[in-house]
């Protein structure tokens, strides 16, 4: 029944909450096969907990228990399973989200941004890629609220609403991006350790060797203790980004607040030409002059810098990947999103303003670590960078883990059924381990500029299809597709969905051309081989 309402597009939350008022209104009076059909029927919603340092999923609200646990009638004994504390939407989708999507390109990149395409360039990039992925969270919200959201987040959402094709074909793509954004944040964290802890650049002390390989074992070692964590489960994860996102902000505050206190001086050394508020400095800064970055390279392009630049602005799936482990996912992901895309949103904006109107843009060129050497407590800048890489990357390994092992769940491609969760076995944990292989081969890309684009090609290939759909979704007026986010609109899904492409073909047309390849040959992979599924339409 609950299956039927849900393709229906009805949110069976109500139904739920009547078979518990049954449930717990039959318990009282003692009869206990009333008591195993209200179970049964709740046997719907799950909960993701840690046991034995690997993720389970176990059968959750069971009525008539004493706090703390949940017990069942089996073979005349009390079974108790642990209950779990289900997350929030200021800890489960707002947290994640803004940390996401806050990364450490703005600690690393923000200078070389400005130095290339000034503030209205920097800036107009900042609108083009926040449109798009705002078009894109109000279409994720719509599927959120047309039905149950279970765990595999988008992925879930995306496949129950749309049909296994569409749902496995942009579940790889999602799951490939979110991969390649938790690299991206790893491998980008080398550049603020060792600017202030290597032993030829480092401003703090001399400690760590430097060098191509010694980057890649760095990223490789945060990765490992990030993987680590995420097999601990959601609720570790969930503690670790609530803690480490009080240094992130405050570091964030100590750079705006350095704007605004910092006298202006000058140090030729390292090429800092600190103006404060300056007219004519903003007048320098203003507009476009690509420049290559390092001597024998070509100059760098609109394209180029774009490429770099939208992986600041994606992050939005994060909420929806923690999906299972959310009280009320269709209502905590659109609210906890927005408002972590709107926050971050207005940082993006303040800090292109004040870094363009202060610093000259010979330093912006020069000295990608300028947001460091401009701050009035400038150790709390690395500290803030890395613990940025540490929470991205925690994000992107558990939610792309949980992604593809929705996906090798629903047997839709044959290489992934030896990710599929078999009783005794943990799916999960073959997913979290797969997804680490996958992302210690990646480190061999590339430094920041060469992983970013990547990152930014597989992303926005993943939202336009999303849009796509739902847009074909709502104009055919599917009775598989009602959602009650009621902001969701056909012309914002078009919006959207033309956003991506046209940012695609402005960063690489021939990877975008290709992308587009590589997401139809899944779909037809899925219809023609795929047996059908009593889900999606």
């Amino acid at each position: 029944m609950a299956r039927f309402l849900s393709r229906a597009g009805t949110n069976i939350d109500d139904l739920e909450r009547q078979l518990a008022r049954v449930g717990s209104n039959e318990n009282d009076t003692g009869d206990e096969a009333n008591v195993a059909s209200t179970s049964k029927a709740t046997e719907e919603t799950s909960l993701l907990v840690a046991s034995d340092h690997t993720l389970q999923y176990v059968h959750g609200r069971m009525h008539g228990d004493a706090p703390g646990s949940h017990k069942s009638k089996h073979k005349g004994a009390d079974v108790a399973i642990p209950s779990v504390r289900k997350l929030g939407t200021w800890d489960g989708v707002f947290l994640p989200v803004m940390l996401s999507i806050w990364g450490i390109l703005v600690y690393v990149r923000m200078g070389y941004f400005l130095s290339q395409v000034g503030i209205v360039g920097t800036a107009a990039s900042f609108v083009c890629g926040y449109l798009t992925t705002t078009m894109t969270t109000l279409s994720i919200s719509a599927i959120s609220t047309n039905g149950t959201v279970k765990g595999g987040g988008p992925y879930y959402m995306l496949s129950r609403s749309l049909g296994p094709e569409f749902g496995g074909s942009i579940g790889l793509m999602f799951y490939a991006g979110t991969l390649l954004s938790a690299v991206l944040n790893t491998v980008a964290f080398t550049e603020p350790l060792l600017s202030n802890f290597g032993q030829k650049q480092g401003d703090v002390s001399h400690v760590f060797p430097e060098g191509t390989n010694w980057h890649i074992l760095y990223s490789s070692i945060l990765f490992t203790l990030c993987t680590v964590i995420c097999m601990t489960g959601a609720q570790m994860f969930a503690r670790a980004s609530t803690f480490l996102s009080t240094f992130i902000i405050a570091s964030t505050g100590m750079i705006l607040l350095s704007f605004a206190t910092r006298q202006p001086f000058v140090d030729e050394e390292k090429s800092v030409y600190y103006t404060g508020w300056s007219m004519d400095t903003f007048r320098e800064n203003l507009w476009p002059d690509l420049q290559p970055i390092a001597q024998g390279r070509p100059s760098e392009t609109i394209g180029s810098v774009l490429g770099v630049l939208f992986p600041a602005c994606i992050g939005i799936m994060a909420g929806a990947s923690m999906s299972s482990s959310l009280r009320k996912p269709s209502k905590s992901i659109p609210k906890g999103t927005l408002w972590a895309v709107l926050l971050t949103f207005i940082l993006y904006m303040t800090m292109v303003l004040c870094l363009g109107a202060t610093t000259r843009r010979i330093t912006l060129r020069e000295n990608f670590n300028v947001l460091q050497e401009i701050n009035i407590l400038p150790i709390v800048v690395p500290v803030g960078a890395i613990i940025t890489s540490v929470t991205s990357t925690l994000s992107g390994v558990l939610s792309s883990a949980s992604v593809l092992q929705a996906i090798a769940k629903d047997d839709l491609f044959a290489f992934l059924r030896p990710l599929k969760q078999r009783p005794g076995n943990d799916g999960m944990t073959r997913a979290v381990l797969t997804t680490y292989v996958l992302g210690q081969m990646a480190f061999f890309v590339g430094d920041t500029n060469a992983v970013a684009p990547f990152t930014t090609m597989f992303n926005l290939i993943m939202f336009a299809f999303v849009n796509l759909a739902c847009l074909v979704l709502k104009l055919a007026a599917s009775v598989n597709f009602r959602p009650t986010f009621h902001y969701f609109k056909a012309w914002t899904a078009c919006l959207g969905a033309l956003g991506c492409f046209a940012i695609m073909c402005v960063v690489d047309v021939v990877s975008a051309l290709m992308s587009t390849a590589v997401v139809a040959v899944l779909f037809l992979y899925v219809h023609y081989t795929c047996a059908p599924k009593a889900w999606g339409d």
